[in-house]
């Protein structure tokens, strides 16, 4: 047993023991603690811990106020009475119990009882009180605010005290009845009290709980823990006064009563004076607090609490503090001493009353703003400043000797705290002080720099700043000095020239390269310092950044004349003069219409509108030595185009002489056009075996012509020859950089070239970067610094260079082009094979990672190669395959078809196999055709194309590689896309062959493709792949993809 508890508490607990009052005592070893039940004022459930810590609970409230009571003590005497002690052994038994285990149990919810009925509640009142108790019998600014509570019954006229507030908003929250006192108790529920009390309690139980959470229950007073009150949180205190005094409540500080309780919205309550006595001047405090407390922020004056700011208590509590300290409210100042009072004092004060300043002072004092000056001078290798402050006419200076102040001046009021900021920040800037002002050493290179820039600014943020004449001078003023951008055209060059006024030619080299380079300023040979962070010098640099040289001469920097567009456009918002002849070359670039050239005469053609208009682009471009890419649409006549521009530059120079190279099957046809519409042009086809090419390029022609694979063997005997213009037809078809043919092209020296393709990109960036290569080598930048534009810049810089029209804006009355898919299904025969090799493709590359995937992918478009020619025909390489095609037997239906309806068809295959098949299925239907292969010589390919055209046989077989480009058959009218090709470049180029100039009919092109295979995928990305083309040539937004490892793995996974 504790020995703390008194003697009288241990007596009851004996009489308890006499009066059989201990009901049970049953042993818990599992959790050591006996639990018993103890028969009070009613059934009390006690646990007795039965280890050393002594750790006891009871239901009772005296319990919970002491943590001991009768009732523990009964329990603990019944176990000595029985020959036990408390503490427990593991093979305690029961005590016996004087009820049966039902009664215990249902005696241990006694004290839970069920709240009252309705309508049986008895009205009550309460009054609310509120405090301000002391937490520092010293410091009554300290003080915390609690809330004590007194009920009592309505219609009587006595109040209680509640001494546990905690426990009577707790029976208040449980609906039970609190003992008040010895002799009264009440009922606490919502029905006792008024709806706005209800509304108090709910809000005080809410705190409560948190407090009794934290540990806190109940206020020291004098030392000892008082219950009878709540804490009033710091934050809640005007909403709870506010709400608490509109129930009658009062508020009780320092012996005195609010009552109402009442807040001000008076901004400044307190008020101050300054008057003058005798020879001194009076502060005085007028009207102050009654009482301030720190924790709530507010003060209290004429009964009126008024809530403080941060600011304005920190004020208070200081000005308190100091009367405290002087015990009185009256402060004498020497009129010596008005500055401090004016300029320090007072400001503060005014922010928490009113000051009142009697007139009589005003004519002791002058109040005048400060103005301060630094005066800085170069003295013997050091920097002096000289601190002025000035307050009107009065000046007082750091250098006592420089002060003006008149005699009989009325006091100053000086900023002192400005005053010493001035001195601070010198200080601060590496300055000494000494007895005429400050000083320092004086800086050099870029700490004489960031002097000038860095750390005059940051003095005149405070003042003004005078610099002497030797000081000034050491820094050159760049708004005088503005630097000049001029852009001219030299032959093949363009010279940007910089110009700054008042500095030498050979400093301006140097002076770029800080600019590029991008240095804050530039030391002369003079030691004078120039800043290069001046906007004017800073657009300089931008121009330089954009221009990516870090190399001039005198001032100059020369640029490819190819670049004049792109530099005009890089530079139009800098401040840069562009000669007449820049101006007049980028009006020719973007308008090339307008470029005065006259069609050559002796030209058996009428050229259309856009057609002259492509021709003066060649002649525009090849004036300014420029190369370019004349990307028309298939059928529009690049051809006729460049015809027409070399019978114009060989008139204008007889002895130029042109090299064309084409594709092998459209040499014989350039021959064939040249003869046709520049008859006056001697041209010879450069071909058969190495003798014969060399007999021919020793003839005196204009014009050679030649294939892409022979000029490659020949390339030793072109870069002899002395050539004028270089023609590359068909150039896609050197779009890999890294090909012989692509290497040959770029070894040769021809001043004019250009490059005709419908196609310039099939399938990536990097096809253009090799085809200006050859037209204009150096144009693009290196392929790494290439790779890292983006389309969007590629198209911008090409745009001068490419010339694209499309069909349907230049020829209106072209007929139209109408695609159709024709979808057939596999058969049986043909799905079982299909299917095989499907699975067996999915299952490898289902295993293959990145690197893998890479590795192997030559045989992995093999064996997409196989799928393909199993919707074609599985006899392309099966050859004891006995079943049919669901795909030829459409396509002879088709052709049958066509037939029948007067069309004259195009077929095109990629295999060969394919069309030989084609060929025999359509002899035993009785239809002639005509079948050009690759091994077709040229001489006869223009052959069977004129006949063709002229209406010999119904179909035209052509290899889709053999045929696909540089053909004109408008002798048909319907195109036949036997298989899908992966690049929609070659579809189109094949559709071409008839949709072109000289078509009179509707064009119709009809896609076969093979439903629920690969065929239906590879018709998806050729979608895509348009997008490229779009994007960098005819400035579409969209873009494409290479075929790639997810491109292969999406088309396999047809018929998922």
């Amino acid at each position: 047993m504790k020995w703390s508890i008194p003697e009288k508490v241990i007596e009851r607990g004996r009489t308890y023991l006499n009066e059989g009052r201990v009901l049970s005592v049953t042993p818990d070893p599992a959790n050591k603690v006996w639990h018993a039940v103890v028969l009070g004022s009613e059934e009390y459930l006690v646990d007795l811990d039965a280890t050393a810590k002594e750790e006891d609970y009871c239901q009772c409230p005296y319990w919970e106020e002491h943590h001991y009571c009768k009732h523990t003590v009964a329990v603990e005497l019944f176990l000595r009475q029985q020959g036990k002690t408390r503490f427990m052994s593991s093979m305690e038994q029961p005590v016996k119990s004087k009820f049966s285990t039902a009664e215990m149990f249902t005696n241990g919810f006694a004290k839970l009882k069920l709240p009252a009925a309705e309508g049986t509640a008895i009205p009550l009142r309460l009054q609310f009180n509120i405090d301000a108790i002391e937490t520092n019998p010293y410091h009554k600014e300290l003080a915390v605010f609690g809330i004590s509570l007194k009920v009592g019954q309505r219609g009587t006229t006595r109040n209680y005290i509640v001494k546990n507030i905690y426990k009577f908003l707790q029976a208040y929250s449980e609906q039970k009845k609190i003992l008040i006192n010895k002799q009264h108790s009440f009922l606490i529920e919502p029905q006792a009290f008024t709806p706005d009390v209800n509304e108090a309690l709910t809000v005080l139980w809410g705190m409560a709980q948190t407090q009794q959470l934290m540990g806190q229950t109940g206020i020291l007073v004098n030392g000892k823990l008082d219950k009878k009150y709540l804490l009033v949180p710091i934050g809640w205190g005007q909403k709870l006064l506010e709400m608490l005094g509109k129930l009658g409540a009062t508020f009780g500080y320092d012996e005195k009563k609010l009552s109402p309780i009442l807040f001000s919205d008076a901004a400044l309550p307190l008020a101050f004076s300054v008057k003058k006595d005798k020879k001194q001047f009076v502060l005085a405090v007028e009207k102050d607090y009654d009482q301030v407390f720190n924790y709530y922020h507010w003060g209290i004056i004429d009964e009126k609490i008024h809530p403080l700011s941060s600011c304005q208590q920190e004020i208070y509590l200081t000005l308190d503090q100091l009367l405290k300290r002087i015990e009185k409210k009256e402060i004498p100042y020497a009129k010596k001493e008005l500055s401090v009072l004016f300029k320090q004092v007072l400001p503060l004060l005014r922010q928490i009353g009113e000051v009142n300043i009697a007139t009589e002072v005003y004519q002791y004092i002058s109040d005048e703003d400060l103005a301060i000056s630094f005066i800085l001078r170069k003295k013997k290798g050091q920097i002096a400043v000289e601190l002025q402050f000035s307050y009107g006419d009065a000046i007082f200076s750091s250098n006592v000797a420089n002060n003006m102040v008149k005699e009989n001046q009325p006091e100053v009021l000086r900023d002192y705290q400005k005053e010493d900021r001035a001195r601070h920040l010198l200080q601060q800037q590496g300055y000494e002080e000494n007895e005429a002002g400050f000083v320092k050493n004086l800086p050099t290179g870029s700490d004489l720099y960031y002097f000038f820039t860095r750390e005059l600014p940051t003095l005149q943020q405070l003042g003004t700043v005078k610099l002497g004449k030797k000081l000034r001078e050491l820094y050159l003023d760049a708004h005088k000095i503005e630097p000049e951008v001029k852009v001219d055209s030299d032959g093949s060059w363009l010279d940007v020239h910089f110009d700054i006024s008042g500095i030498g030619e050979k400093e301006i080299d140097n002076i770029l390269r800080s600019l590029l380079n991008q240095d804050a300023f530039y030391t002369l040979t003079n030691g004078q310092i120039l800043s290069l962070e001046t906007p004017e010098f800073q657009e300089t640099s931008a121009v330089l950044q954009k221009l990516r040289q870090t190399k001039s001469q005198d001032g100059v920097i020369k640029m490819p004349l190819n670049q004049g567009l792109v530099l005009q456009d890089q530079l139009k918002a800098a401040n840069v003069s562009f000669s007449d002849d820049f101006t007049q070359m980028v009006k020719d670039l973007t308008h090339p219409e307008n470029y005065p050239a006259q069609l050559p005469a002796g030209l058996n053609a009428d050229l259309r509108p856009y057609q002259v208009t492509g021709f003066r682009w060649l002649k525009m471009l090849s004036h300014y030595q420029f190369g370019g890419i004349l990307a028309d649409e298939m059928g529009l006549g690049k051809t006729l185009q460049t015809i027409a521009y070399l019978l114009s530059e060989k008139q204008a120079d007889a002895t130029k002489t042109t090299l064309i190279v084409a594709p092998a099957s459209l040499t014989f046809n350039w021959l064939a056009e040249l003869k046709k519409f520049a008859p006056s042009l001697k041209a010879a086809v450069v071909g058969g075996n190495k003798q014969e090419r060399m007999n021919c390029l020793a003839q005196d022609v204009d014009i050679y012509i030649t294939s892409y694979a022979s000029l490659r063997q020949d390339i030793d005997l072109y870069r002899e020859l002395s050539l004028d213009q270089l023609i590359l037809d068909e150039a896609q078809m050197v779009k890999n950089a890294a090909t012989k043919t692509a290497k040959a092209l770029r070894s040769l020296v021809i001043p004019h070239r250009f490059a005709l393709s419908g196609t310039p990109i099939e399938n990536n960036l990097e096809e253009l970067w090799s085809l200006f290569e050859m037209i204009m080598p150096g144009f693009f930048p290196s392929q790494q610094r290439y790779r890292q534009l983006s389309a969007e810049q590629i198209a911008q810089m090409i745009k001068p260079f490419v010339l694209r029209r499309d069909k349907a804006t230049v020829l209106k009355d072209l007929p139209e082009k109408l695609e159709t898919n024709y979808y057939s299904a596999l058969t049986e025969d043909q799905k079982k094979i299909y299917l095989a090799y499907l699975r067996q493709m999915r299952e490898e590359i289902s295993q293959m990672d990145a690197a893998a995937f890479k590795k192997n992918r030559i045989s992995i478009l093999a064996g997409l190669t196989r799928l393909r020619q199993i919707c074609c025909d599985p006899k392309l390489f099966i050859d004891d395959y006995e079943g049919t095609s669901g795909k030829l037997e459409q396509v002879k239906d088709l052709i049958q078809a066509a037939k029948e309806n007067g069309r004259r068809v195009l077929l095109f295959s990629q295999f060969t196999g394919m069309l030989t098949i084609i060929e025999e299925e359509l002899a035993k239907l009785g239809y002639e055709s005509f079948y050009l292969r690759g091994s077709t010589p040229p001489k006869n390919r223009i052959e069977m194309v004129n006949a063709f055209n002229q209406g010999e046989k119904d179909v035209f077989l052509i290899s889709l590689k053999a045929g696909g480009t540089g053909l004109n058959l408008t002798g048909a009218d319907t195109v036949i896309l036997y298989d899908l090709w992966w690049n929609p470049a070659v579809e189109e180029q094949a559709a071409g062959r008839a949709h072109r100039i000289g078509q009179e009919k509707v064009v119709e092109v009809w896609r076969m493709i093979a439903e629920g295979t690969i065929e239906e995928r590879m018709n998806a990305l050729q979608q895509d792949k348009r997008e490229l083309f779009q994007k960098v040539i005819q400035g579409n937004e969209t873009q494409l993809q290479q075929l790639t490892e997810a491109d292969i793995r999406m088309i396999l996974s047809a018929g998922e």
